[in-house]
């Protein structure tokens, strides 16, 4: 599970239908998918990953996973996601102080252990209750239809 996890993570909110043209027809070429990573407003993704782990607090990892990127839905079932995130995020309590510290976006090729596209990966030092810190990873994918979803979470 934690494989599957991490995969996920590596890799960008809500779920709509993709087009009918054939895949390889909506993907942009190479060039303008590596122009498009620069483009990407990192305070914007740092937000809409802070509003993620908003969800997470709330114990809302069911709903998350229901509008994350297809990616992911074909990467873990919703029910061990939803255990994973149980198992090693509620241990840590309420989370009082959290700051971003690295957004990675990253263009994914064919041949890659994740489906080509674009991706982008947000961290966080996050203090809980007790004073206790640790990382939290969330990852996002834009998915064909031009959508930022999202795609993975890491606690570490």
């Amino acid at each position: 599970m934690k494989r599957i996890l991490l995969t996920m993570a590596i890799g960008l909110l809500s779920t709509t239908a993709l087009a009918q043209a054939p895949a390889q027809a909506q993907r942009p070429a190479p060039a303008a998918q590596k122009a498009a990573a620069r483009d990407v407003d990192p305070n914007t993704l740092a937000n809409t990953a802070l509003q993620l782990l908003q969800a997470i607090d709330r114990d809302q990892a069911g709903a998350l996973w229901d509008a994350s990127s297809n990616v992911t839905k074909r990467s873990a079932k919703r029910e061990d996601f939803v255990a994973y995130v149980g198992r090693t995020r509620k241990p840590l309590g309420t989370a009082s102080l959290r700051s971003w510290i690295g957004v990675r976006r990253e263009v994914v090729g064919n041949g890659a252990q994740l489906p080509p596209g674009l991706y982008a990966s947000i961290e966080f030092s996050s203090q809980f209750q007790g004073k206790r810190t640790a990382k939290e990873l969330i990852s996002l994918r834009r998915d064909e239809d031009g959508l930022w979803r999202f795609s993975g979470y890491v606690i570490q």
